[in-house]
Formats: C-alpha cells, sequence, structure tokens
C-alpha cells in the first residue's frame, strides 16, 4: 500500500500553492493567484525569520538595517516577475490565436524579466570585475528559474496536452454520432416492409388457387428479394456505406416481385458495371423504389413503368427512381416518412455534400434523385 499513489482528492488538498496552480490552466487568473502565493509564503517565511535573527541576536537591530533594503529589492525582484505572468494571464485572455497568443506569452515573461533585471546593478556586493561576472550568473539563473521558463515550458505542454484532448472528445462524440447513425440504420434494416410482405403472400395464395405456375414465379422473385435483403440485414445493417452493385440487385428483385403481382408493371434497372463498386447508404435506393411503388404505381390503373438508373456527373454520383405514376397528384408530397429519413441520413453522412430532390415528369409521375459524393469501398475503386 504504501507504494501506490495517494488517492487524486487526498493529493489536491495536501499538495502546495505551487502543485495546486498545476491543476488550472497556466496563465489563468486562478492558476496566477495560487501562483501568487506560492511566491508570497517563501519570502513572507524569510522575512519573518530575519525578523526573529535580528530580535533574538546581538547587534541584530544593526544587521536588521542593512538586510531590510536588501529585503526590498527582492520583494520588488518579485513583484516584477510576477508582473511578467500577470502580463501573460492578460495575453491569455484575448483569445489570440495560438501562435499570436504563445508569442505574448513569450513577450510578457520577457517583460517581467528585463523589469526585474533592471535591479540587478543593486545587488553587487563589491565592484572588481569578477564579482561582476558572479552576479551576473546569479541573477541569469534567478531569471531563468523564478522569471517564468518553468511556466512556459508547462503553458507548451498544457495547451498540446489541451488540444490532444479536445481531439480526442471530438472523436468521441463523432464516433457517438455515427453510432446513432448506425442503430437508426440496423433498427430499420430489420424491420421488412409488413405492407409488402402481406401483399405479396396474399397474391402467392391467390395464385396457387388460379395460376400455380405464376405463384411459383412469385415466390422466385420473392427468395431473390430476401436472399438480397437479408444479408443487409445481418452484416450490413450497421455499416454506413456499401456496394452500390448489391442494392441494385435488391432493386430489381423487389420490382420483380411486384411486377408478379402487378403485370401491368414494366421496370428497368440501369447502371453502368464501372459504377456498381460505387458505395453508398444502404436501403437508401430501396426506400425510392418502394415509394415509388406505394405512392405512384399502385394508385393508378393502367400499363405502369419504373426506371432506376445511375450516372456520373462529375465527382458525383446520381441515383434516379422515376416511375410514371399518378405523381404529385397521389398521397405522396415528398415529406413522408421514408423520405424524411433519407434526407436525415444524407445530412449524417455527407452534410451539404448530398441532396434528395424530387421532380415531376412532363409526361407524368416523379422522379426521385439522390446526388452524393462519388467514392468507393476500401479497397475498390470506383
Amino acid at each position: 500500500m504504501k507504494e501506490h499513489p495517494i488517492p487524486a482528492r487526498l493529493a489536491g488538498q495536501l499538495a502546495g500553492w505551487s502543485a495546486k496552480a498545476q491543476q488550472y490552466p497556466v496563465f489563468s487568473r486562478t492558476w496566477y493567484a495560487y501562483r501568487v502565493r506560492s511566491f508570497a509564503w517563501p519570502f513572507a517565511i524569510f522575512t519573518a525569520f530575519q525578523l526573529l535573527i535580528a530580535a533574538l541576536t546581538p547587534g541584530g537591530l544593526a544587521r536588521l538595517q542593512t538586510w531590510l533594503p536588501m529585503t526590498a529589492l527582492w520583494f520588488l525582484v518579485a513583484v516584477a516577475l510576477l508582473l511578467g505572468r500577470w502580463l501573460a494571464v492578460l495575453v491569455c485572455r484575448r483569445n489570440w490565436p495560438p501562435a499570436r497568443e504563445a508569442a505574448g506569452v513569450v513577450l510578457a515573461l520577457l517583460a517581467g524579466m528585463a523589469v526585474a533585471g533592471c535591479f540587478a546593478p543593486y545587488t553587487r556586493v563589491q565592484n572588481d570585475p569578477a564579482d561582476y561576472w558572479i552576479n551576473g550568473l546569479v541573477w541569469l539563473t534567478i531569471l531563468l528559474w523564478l522569471g517564468g521558463t518553468g511556466d512556459l515550458l508547462s503553458y507548451v505542454r498544457q495547451r498540446r496536452s489541451l488540444q490532444d484532448a479536445r481531439m480526442l472528445e471530438q472523436m468521441e462524440r463523432y464516433r457517438d454520432e455515427r453510432n446513432q447513425v448506425a442503430m437508426r440504420l440496423s433498427v430499420l434494416a430489420s424491420q421488412v416492409e409488413p405492407h409488402f410482405l402481406f401483399n405479396t403472400l396474399s397474391g402467392v395464395r391467390a395464385a396457387i388457387l388460379s395460376d400455380p405456375a405464376r405463384g411459383v414465379a412469385i415466390i422466385d422473385h420473392l427468395v431473390d428479394y430476401l436472399r438480397a435483403t437479408i444479408p443487409q440485414v445481418r452484416d450490413e445493417g450497421a455499416q454506413l456505406l456499401v456496394e452500390l452493385g448489391a442494392q441494385l440487385d435488391a432493386a430489381r428483385a423487389y420490382l420483380g416481385v411486384i411486377h408478379t403481382r402487378l403485370p401491368r408493371l414494366a421496370y428497368r434497372v440501369e447502371c453502368p458495371d464501372d459504377l456498381r463498386r460505387c458505395a453508398i447508404p444502404p436501403l437508401m435506393l430501396i426506400s425510392l423504389v418502394e415509394n415509388a411503388v406505394k405512392h405512384g404505381i399502385e394508385p393508378k390503373k393502367g400499363a405502369v413503368e419504373i426506371i432506376v438508373s445511375v450516372a456520373r456527373r462529375g465527382d458525383s454520383l446520381v441515383l434516379s427512381v422515376a416511375d410514371d405514376g399518378v405523381g404529385f397528384g397521389g398521397s405522396s408530397s415528398g415529406s413522408g416518412i421514408g423520405l424524411s429519413n433519407v434526407r436525415e441520413r444524407l445530412r449524417h453522412l455527407y452534410g451539404g455534400q448530398a441532396a434528395l430532390t424530387l421532380t415531376a415528369r412532363e409526361p407524368g409521375g416523379l422522379e426521385a434523385c439522390i446526388v452524393l459524393p462519388l467514392q468507393a469501398l476500401p479497397g475498390k475503386e470506383a
């Protein structure tokens, strides 16, 4: 137990003024208050010791007359050295840029040393050259030791440590935000659309009674869809970016299931081969396709079509889902929960570098378009 450090709370209580000052930002007002006390107590004890010797020893009063001017001189020196630190405190309260603040602190400490150095000639005992050099070395040592050099080094180390701590705190905050987004995405990935599954299974049941071959086709397309989406739920649900090709396969399988239920639906999924390796947020493209089916295709009578296309526009990737359904005249106004979720995820992942837009098509229907930065998954090239 004797080799273990004492508790931090107890260590703070037992520490001296100089040690307590180090618990606060160097050149802050609280730090300065403790630093002044660390100077004042030794000086007060030394002065009291001089007075005690003068009172108890023969001839002490005569020696005291000699000591008092020198004591007053060293008191002025201490005040000058503390003045440099006080100027440094004022500099740090100006909220200057780091480089300018550091230069101001150095100049403030040098100013205090310069004022203290003005008292050096009055401390010479003799006028010979040897005494001159000895006195100069003593003063140089005093100024470097007590003038704030150690405080300056502590200031530099502490500022660097605080910068590292702020960076770590910022990284932790970004990691927490990333985890929150990933958690929301995981919850979204685990929720299979009940409307889609119920309608598909109802279609299978009806087809088995009237057209077994069509029922088998529906089941085959449903298996393809689940095969494309279940890995996203299990493995990719917590990932922020996945490969575009897998998302296109899921969208194609989904539209295949819808086509078997609604033979009047025609669909196309178009994407250049070199863009299939691009990275996009998971379940975002399928959300646009589901929205087009639910709010554009199903309410419309007659033949309908959905076109899913991918294109490159400079350094951006453009994902488009166009339909010739009921358009804005239907139940979708572009502000539904699904589209709001897409916009929120784009904002979290890309800030202002990505956007979702809905525009009315001239023949009828809507086109949902996502523009996001073109990028590849790690280890793959877009």
